[in-house]
């Protein structure tokens, strides 16, 4: 039997305790799993971004792989722990709505409500459910436990209102950021497909105090400091600025308007 696999994605950063502790716990749960991080370094208490995060990487993994998603700042309040299944894989989080992407890009889900308090740690803390619940659960599934063991089935688990740009006039459209990169590149909610016109149209991209009306194929092709409007590997339409971060010299962050017009 192979041994079970286990990625780590949160917004606790580096320079506390918290991945150990949760490490810890799964690797005294289940000795033999592989424990791999994504990343710990999501914007902290952003659903929406951290929703986007997961659905860019999830179907590249095996199936049977476990994810455990903490972005959860209503941890201790009447939100849900939650086990997603979806793809051949599990998921497991709190019930805010984090899981949204997996969710509408499935072709088929189930989820369960994780109340099964055997599989818990001994103590739950209120403000650290990552640690007494979410990883303990990922260890007893990784050893074996079946889905059913841990919580009831429910149909109804949070799936967050994503904003999908909408039409102001004949040739404008009004989307948003949906997340902000590494490179400061910021990933806007028009999906490239759907607004193939600009490959051959004159359009402007407004975000912040900037007008940007330039298509650029690759991230070299224009001058340093230049904006431009790019279709990133997402399949989204990203602004950048060469070598620099156009969030960053705009001010702008997830959740900014952004207005496309097509000529």
């Amino acid at each position: 039997m192979p041994k079970a696999l286990i990625t780590l994605t949160t917004d606790f950063g580096l320079t506390d305790h918290f991945i150990g502790a949760m490490k810890g716990v799964i690797a005294s749960t289940a000795p033999l799993a592989q424990i791999e991080d994504i990343s710990h370094q999501l914007e902290k208490f952003d659903i929406v971004e951290a929703a986007f995060f997961i659905g860019e990487f999830w179907k590249l993994w095996p199936k049977k792989t476990i994810h455990v998603v903490v972005v959860d700042p209503g941890v201790g309040s009447s939100r849900r722990p939650i086990l997603l299944e979806a793809g051949g894989q599990y998921f497991i989080g709190p019930d805010n709505g984090v899981l949204t992407f997996v969710m509408r890009d499935a072709v088929k889900w189930s989820a369960r409500e994780l109340t099964n308090t055997k599989f818990f740690n001994k103590q739950v803390s209120r403000t650290f459910h990552g640690r007494d619940i979410f990883a303990p659960i990922a260890g007893h599934l990784a050893r074996g436990v079946k889905p059913a063991q841990l919580g009831p089935k429910i149909i109804d688990p949070l799936q967050l209102a994503i904003p999908e740009p909408t039409r102001t006039s004949r040739r404008t459209f009004t989307g948003t950021i949906l997340k902000v990169d590494h490179f400061g590149n910021m990933i806007t909610n028009f999906k490239a497909p759907d607004f193939a016109s600009i490959r051959t149209a004159p359009f402007e991209m407004v975000v912040g105090l900037e007008t940007v009306r330039h298509l650029a194929l690759n991230y070299s092709e224009c001058d340093p400091g230049e904006f431009y409007v790019i279709e990133g590997s997402s399949g989204y339409l990203e602004i950048s600025l060469n070598q620099d971060s156009a969030a960053r010299r705009l001010g702008c962050s997830s959740g900014a308007p952004v207005e496309l017009t097509i000529f």
